[in-house]
């Protein structure tokens, strides 16, 4: 993902660790809060944003926002 892309949380559900898209043209990654608590969901976030194509800083970045 570009520098112009953004990492935001919602309230996915239990199962959903996070998703990739495109709004407005900018690319977008949205991270469940439950991640926050649950490893399993942290570790399948981690692995859905590394193969949208974050960085490892960028990732940990995200997670470690989610977790505050």
């Amino acid at each position: 993902m570009p520098g112009s892309s953004q990492v935001i949380t919602a309230n996915l559900g239990a199962k959903v660790a996070a998703f990739t898209c495109n709004i407005n043209g900018r690319p977008v990654a949205v991270i469940n809060t439950e991640a926050a608590h649950h490893p399993e969901l942290r570790t399948q976030a981690a692995f859905a944003l590394a193969g949208a194509g974050l960085d490892a800083g960028l990732i940990l970045g995200a997670l470690h926002g989610v977790r505050r």
